[in-house]
C-alpha cells in the first residue's frame, strides 16, 4: 500500500483573500438628483493605504450643486470620464490640473493680498487684516486660464 500525502494549502489559512481588504466601490451617484447624468468630477487622487484600481474621487452634480467625495474603482470614475458630450472641466488628477484634457502649465506666479475687515467684540473700532499669499496662474492651450495657491 502507498503511503497517502495530504496537499498543503498554497496559503496559510489565517490569509484573508486581498479581496477582503479592498475599501467599498461605491458609484459615482448624485443622491439628491438620483441620478448619475449631471456628474463633474473634480479630482483623482491615490487612495492610501493603496488597493489596487482604487481611487479616492471628488465629483460635484452640476444640476443641484452638491458634491461627494469617496474610494471609487478606476473603472467607475473612467464611465463617468468618458462619457460623449459631458464638458468636465478642470481636473486635478495627481498634482496635475488637466483642462481639455492635457495638463496645464505654469505661466506665471504671482503675490496676491487679500484683505478682510474685522470686529473681535461689540462696540470695538473696525480693523483691517490682510493675508499674503503666493499663487500660481495655470494655462491650457486653448487659453483657459485658472490661478491657485502655490
Amino acid at each position: 500500500m502507498m503511503p497517502r500525502y495530504r496537499s498543503m494549502p498554497a496559503q496559510p489559512a489565517s490569509r484573508v483573500p486581498d479581496e477582503a481588504h479592498q475599501p467599498p466601490d461605491e458609484p459615482l451617484w448624485c443622491s439628491r438628483c438620483n441620478t448619475d447624468q449631471h456628474l463633474l468630477v473634480n479630482s483623482i487622487q491615490s487612495h492610501y493605504p493603496p488597493a489596487p484600481n482604487m481611487v479616492d474621487v471628488a465629483y460635484e452634480c452640476h444640476a443641484c450643486r452638491y458634491s461627494y467625495e469617496h474610494v471609487a474603482s478606476v473603472r467607475r470614475v473612467a464611465a463617468v470620464l468618458n462619457r460623449p458630450g459631458v464638458p468636465q472641466g478642470v481636473l486635478q488628477f495627481g498634482g496635475q490640473y488637466l483642462h481639455c484634457g492635457e495638463p496645464m502649465k505654469t505661466k506665471s506666479c504671482e503675490l496676491r493680498r487679500i484683505q478682510a475687515p474685522l470686529v473681535l467684540t461689540p462696540g470695538a473700532q473696525l480693523r483691517m487684516y490682510e493675508v499674503l499669499i503666493n499663487t500660481r496662474i495655470l494655462g491650457c492651450h486653448c487659453g483657459f486660464r485658472m490661478e491657485i495657491p502655490d
